[in-house]
């Protein structure tokens, strides 16, 4: 079976939702880096190994947020890779040559995240920033915060970015003015939270 894929960059990198009729639109990514492949925040699907072997070995399998295991250890080990987790989940960091990793939010409750790779432009961000219904304020939005996160800050995360690409947890990515898109999710996080908590509230009731 052929994955179903969305490419992120030139280089082969690609974001895959792997059930699109599922109301929170799970999302995962795969960059490759050097001929090789960095798995993110992945829900396994039928053709994953396939579209992964097609360009190079995996080097290691990474989670952004705490609460986001989903099959990121059957894949690994599968795949007879490591699990690689950022310093704000409490591991040694992703410490891949062209991957800037940043910290988005760090509680008790919230640890996430995020990868930058500058040479390419490309944002990964696998919570805070979504573009599934849930996390859009207003009609006609491409990109939004998840509305818990419009009250912890977050913009700081996002400082100096301006992305060609951005790949989320939830919902599919954003090749197309990607940091215009950016720019405006982040902008006014807690004007926006009540519109943005409503139309959430509305979307889980419609469920």
């Amino acid at each position: 079976m052929t994955l179903q894929t969305i490419p992120l960059d030139d280089r082969g990198s690609f974001a895959w939702i792997a059930d699109p009729g599922e109301a929170i639109q799970r999302a995962s990514a795969a960059i490759v880096v050097d001929g090789e492949w960095l798995v993110v925040d992945p829900v396994d699907a039928p053709g994953l190994d396939e579209a992964l072997h097609a360009c190079g070995p995996v080097v290691g399998v990474a989670t952004l947020l705490d609460r986001h295991q989903r099959d990121a250890g059957a894949i690994a080990e599968r795949l007879g890779v490591p699990r690689l987790t950022p310093r704000t989940l409490g591991g040694p960091g992703i410490v891949i040559a062209g991957i800037e990793e940043r910290p988005v939010v760090s509680h008790s409750y919230w640890k996430e995240a995020l990868l930058w790779l500058p040479d390419r432009k490309l944002l990964v961000c696998v919570e805070t920033l979504g573009t599934g219904s849930f996390y859009l304020a207003r009609q006609g939005d491409r990109l939004g915060l998840h509305p818990l996160s419009r009250l912890l800050r977050v913009q700081k995360a996002f400082a100096g970015l301006e992305p060609t690409a951005i790949a989320v947890g939830h919902g599919r990515p954003v090749v197309v003015a990607a940091g215009p898109a950016l720019a405006a999710a982040v902008q006014h996080p807690v004007r926006d939270l009540p519109r943005g908590w409503l139309r959430a509230a509305r979307l889980a009731y419609r469920r």
